[in-house]
């Protein structure tokens, strides 16, 4: 196949290049070309900025794809642009959404455990950007329903989850990596330990191509996110079993965390107060959706960032002293507590 992603220099997007040259597909890479992977001198390289919208139908209109995976289509224009550049000359384009859409109340998660892709019914919503909701989500709830209903090439959106794994330009991994590293243990805010799933990123780029190659899956919608249900213990666990060390939780309310003013914004990635539980049937049943064990992967993560990883600190772990001093603080007063009830 000959096909176009857009971005495609990091994390995901990087992952699925190399595993589409991996099995002989032809790459073009619309990116600024700021990052140049291992992969770089096998692809064609087409230079260019994603909001630039006038720039980018300049550069890529008449060009001819079996697919195109947009990775940065994160507002209506972007995806309006797209069909419009590609519209008689490209197979499926499949647009990189997110489980955000739901959030912002348009979903009740604990009657909706798992949710569906069907839960919500986008040809309600509006293109505003309503005051106090994430802009990310909302975005992307744009994009989906400009799809739905106007789109002229065949399409296939996949909402994903927060993703995680090695060389995570987020952040999120390597927070749990650092402190698991250094052998301390971690707070869990009291509110917020409810189950979910994540996605590692290696298994995101490789159901995005299962996705492309199969014909039925144009003009649909899937969730895909890892198979295992997760609590935020087991999730802590995992990693600090990777490196060697047990995981001391210590769970404190969220207020009593917040009251240290060094740790007014601590919030350990991927805790929630609300269940966060993908229904993955469709994608599995249509497409042959599948994952790597959770516990495979997290070692690979883990081993990664261990052993190769050359930037800064987490968020926050300029504190990290203050939070296992809160941290044995209230294990101490907590103690007392009990003894004496």
């Amino acid at each position: 196949m000959k096909i176009l992603i857009i971005g495609g220099t990091r994390y995901m997007g990087r992952i699925a290049v190399q595993r589409l040259l991996d099995r002989g597909d032809r790459v073009t890479v619309f990116s600024r070309g700021n990052t140049q992977p291992d992969w770089w001198n096998q692809v064609e390289h087409i230079q260019g900025d994603r909001g630039d919208l006038s720039d980018f139908r300049a550069k890529l209109k008449g060009k001819s794809f079996d697919a195109v995976i947009d990775t940065q289509a994160f507002r209506k224009e972007d995806v309006e642009s797209a069909v419009e550049t590609f519209a008689g000359n490209v197979g499926r384009y499949l647009m990189v959404s997110t489980g955000s859409v739901y959030l912002d109340g348009k979903l009740d998660f604990f009657t909706h455990c798992p949710f569906k892709e069907s839960d919500v019914n986008w040809a309600t919503l509006d293109y505003t950007y309503p005051e106090g909701e994430d802009p990310y989500g909302v975005g992307k709830r744009h994009c989906e329903k400009w799809l739905h209903e106007n789109s002229d090439v065949p399409y296939t959106i996949i909402r994903i989850p927060a993703v995680m794994g090695w060389d995570d330009p987020t952040g999120r991994m390597w927070w749990w990596v650092q402190r698991a590293l250094d052998g301390g243990g971690v707070i869990v805010p009291l509110e917020a330990h409810a189950v979910f799933r994540t996605l590692y990123a290696a298994d995101a780029a490789d159901n995005f191509i299962r996705a492309l190659d199969v014909p039925a899956a144009a003009n649909q919608t899937y969730h895909i996110a890892m198979q295992e249900i997760m609590t935020i213990e087991r999730w802590a666990q995992l990693i600090w079993n990777a490196v060697g060390h047990q995981c001391k939780i210590t769970y404190v309310p969220s207020e009593a965390v917040h009251k240290h003013e060094r740790l007014k914004a601590y919030a350990p990635p991927l805790s929630r107060e609300i269940p966060y539980i993908h229904n993955l049937s469709k994608a599995e049943r249509e497409f042959g959706f599948r994952t790597t064990p959770v516990a495979k992967w997290i070692g690979t993560s883990v081993d990664w960032y261990r052993n190769h990883y050359e930037g800064g600190d987490s968020e926050g772990y300029e504190y990290r002293e203050e939070e296992l001093a809160l941290a044995a603080k209230w294990e101490e007063k907590f103690g007392e507590l009990i003894s004496t009830f």
